[in-house]
């Protein structure tokens, strides 16, 4: 008989306790259950089971992660989708210049060249925005003369020197390494040579490039004489579309360049950094640590 009424009082007890865990946790079985498609997991707070309360702060989280990250692509799309639209118009004038020249049969070889490379120039900034997204599957990091790369950088931007007329200087080290990815740097130093380019006086000619040595650090300086940067708009130069009130009448001018310049050499732990005076000209300095 006291083992039946132990057997009993023990059933019983374990009713209470299960009934009792059940009332603190329906919400969490209710969601559990999928008993109502449209019950969000945020009723599990209600809960006054700690269990609840960790599931519901483990789900919290992950639901703001997803939202973040959810997030980040439509912002990705906005801009690749913006982007698209300036790129599209901007291609147009190249193209339509052409035209003219076939359809008139008056086609100048340099006019030509310009145009052809104003849509190479083009299309090397949406090749490389598109790249950007899968950046860390596409580098790799090795030692890389700096001066040898920047001699190369030069050396392709060739016509649109001589066709504006500007003749740069390069003063670099001969044994001056740097670890960096090399197609990533080139399209780096290409951005900034063609702005220092679009940017510079008719009647400047001038354009330095050098490199500083530090105990920890080389630094690589692009110096030109052009019409500046004002000083309230520095602080935006590397956010996406931006282009400043003096940099407007230029058709070149998508905004993206040294937003994609600044993105590619910040994943490569590299630092850039900008000064400039109205008038005067810009002086563009990458930072390499050793």
């Amino acid at each position: 008989m006291l083992l039946i009424y132990g057997v009993l009082l023990s059933l019983v007890m374990s009713f209470v306790y299960l009934f009792v865990t059940w009332f603190r946790q329906k919400r969490l079985y209710q969601v559990l259950q999928k008993q109502d498609e449209k019950t969000s997991f945020e009723v599990i707070q209600e809960d006054e089971s700690q269990l609840s309360q960790q599931i519901f702060g483990v789900m919290n989280q992950q639901h703001q992660d997803y939202y973040q990250e959810i997030s980040a692509h439509k912002d990705s799309l906005d801009e690749h989708q913006t982007f698209m639209y300036q790129w599209v118009h901007q291609m147009k004038t190249p193209i339509a210049v052409l035209e003219l020249m076939a359809e008139s049969n008056d086609i100048e070889k340099n006019s030509v060249l310009e145009e052809t490379d104003r849509l190479s120039e083009g299309l090397d900034l949406a090749l490389n925005m598109a790249r950007l997204e899968s950046f860390h599957q596409d580098f790799i990091i090795e030692k890389v003369s700096l001066k040898k790369l920047m001699t190369q950088v030069v050396n392709e931007q060739k016509r649109t020197l001589i066709r504006n007329q500007v003749y740069p200087k390069v003063i670099i080290q001969d044994d001056l390494f740097v670890e960096t990815d090399k197609k990533w740097l080139s399209f780096s130093l290409s951005q900034i040579l063609l702005n220092s380019i679009k940017y510079t006086d008719p009647e400047e000619t001038r354009l330095y490039i050098y490199s500083e040595e530090e105990k920890n650090e080389i630094s690589l300086i692009i110096q030109d004489f052009g019409i500046g940067i004002q000083s309230e708009d520095l602080p935006k130069i590397f956010h996406p579309f931006f282009t400043g009130e003096r940099t407007r009448k230029s058709r070149e001018a998508t905004g993206m360049g040294l937003y994609l310049v600044k993105k590619a050499l910040d994943n490569l732990e590299h630092v850039i950094e900008v000064e400039s005076v109205v008038g005067e000209g810009t002086i563009t300095t990458i930072r390499f640590r050793k």
